[in-house]
């Protein structure tokens, strides 16, 4: 970990804005994370709906 902090910092800034510029690679994820980040949006998608619906109901009762 040493070692690669003072091969950064032997670096020109010139060298560590396009080290920096360069975009890291896809992460191979596992099935298991994958079906947890399916599963959240899933839920997100199911839970805005309820979320409108509870905001229009609670304007709506406020108004009567």
């Amino acid at each position: 970990m040493q070692s690669d902090q003072e091969l950064i910092d032997a670096l020109e800034p010139e060298q560590l804005a396009a080290a920096a510029m360069r975009p890291y690679p896809r992460r191979k994820l596992s099935a298991g994370v994958v079906a947890l980040l399916v599963g959240l949006r899933i839920f997100i998608l199911l839970a805005i709906p309820v979320v409108i619906y509870a905001f229009v109901h609670a304007l709506m009762m406020s108004q009567a």
